[in-house]
């Protein structure tokens, strides 16, 4: 007997089925190839990163050793001139390089020491008119830097009585997103951000010479690597007879390879002429207690960009006190 043929019809269904077949086949091929793509493009990223990691991880080491090795050699005296400050220093690994700038980081005014009372809890080695003079010296009102520092010591302090100009729980209250005074030093620099009075154009304004450290941290400011823009600073610490423009001046006269020591220093025009017991001549030294790095960790992925810092201990020796990703 002879198999009838198929008509037209069914012969079309066939044909529509064995496409469509195909049609799915092709799609699950394409998708298993885009995820095992995927999974090989993430396992690529995932090693990048963990290559970087450690590639900073070992950055901030090699930074301790080039910090001690540096200063080693002239007992942690440093100067402007100071070759640890002059170059980046960048050097290569698997996926990319490492670039350090090292800058000194002890010249500011720690707002952690800030005194808030003559109780033992609340001392602090800066007092309230030293901080108010280094703002104006930084080109604020007296007005303005009033109320950044009554802002500041309400904002830390333990009571919710708020100062002459300050600021307490109710200033806060009403804000988009709102707070209270947290009774506390300070964590971060970027905790201003929060404290009334502290605008953007403020912190710009004084970014520079204030910094977040331990409150028993009074390290000595480093006369022979102080900038001209840092005058303030010399004038708020070192005695209230000095002006900020006498400051600036020492600082631009400052001899060619710095102070000697600070007894130098001292004979200098105008300091001299300031009694001893008006000044604060422990607030000074030749030596950094801080140096600052700026580490940037470059790999086909991106950038990884990291501050650190190293303090000077009491042996003498420079150790990694911490680090933090910084944008930009």
């Amino acid at each position: 007997m002879r198999r009838p043929h198929p008509s037209g019809h069914e012969r079309g269904a066939t044909l529509l089925s064995v496409l469509l077949i195909i049609v799915l086949m092709s799609t699950a091929a394409l998708a298993a190839t885009d995820a095992l793509a995927r999974s090989v493009s993430v396992s690529r990223v995932s090693a990048s990163r963990a290559d970087s990691f450690w590639a900073t991880r070992g950055a901030l080491s090699v930074g301790e050793t080039i910090v001690n090795e540096a200063l080693a050699k002239t007992d942690g005296a440093l100067t402007t001139d100071s070759p640890l400050f002059r170059e980046p220093i960048v050097f290569s690994y698997a996926r990319g390089t490492i670039s350090v700038q090292f800058y000194e980081a002890t010249n500011c005014l720690n707002l952690n020491a800030l005194s808030l009372g003559d109780n033992e809890a609340f001392a602090g080695s800066v007092s309230p008119d030293q901080l108010h003079r280094m703002l104006e010296g930084a080109g604020l009102f007296s007005s303005e830097a009033q109320h950044l520092v009554d802002a500041l010591s309400d904002w830390m302090d333990a009571d919710t009585s708020p100062r002459a100009s300050g600021a307490e729980d109710g200033a806060y209250r009403g804000r988009t997103i709102p707070h209270r005074t947290p009774g506390q030093r300070l964590v971060s620099i970027s905790d201003l951000r929060a404290i009334d009075g502290f605008t953007p154009d403020v912190m710009n304004e004084i970014s520079s010479l204030v910094c977040v450290r331990s409150r028993s941290d009074d390290a000595p400011l480093n006369i022979n690597t102080l900038t001209a823009d840092e005058a303030p600073l010399l004038a708020a610490r070192f005695s209230d007879e000095l002006s900020t423009s006498e400051a600036e001046q020492l600082i631009l006269s400052r001899p060619e390879g710095g102070w000697l020591n600070v007894g130098e220093f001292l004979l200098s025009r105008d300091v001299a002429s300031i009694a001893p017991e008006l000044r604060r001549d422990s607030a000074l030294s030749i030596r950094s207690a801080q140096i600052g790095a700026a580490i940037s960790v470059t790999s086909d992925t991106g950038t990884i960009r990291i501050d650190a810092t190293y303090g000077r201990g009491t042996d003498g020796f420079y150790v990694l006190q911490g680090s933090n990703r910084r944008s930009g």
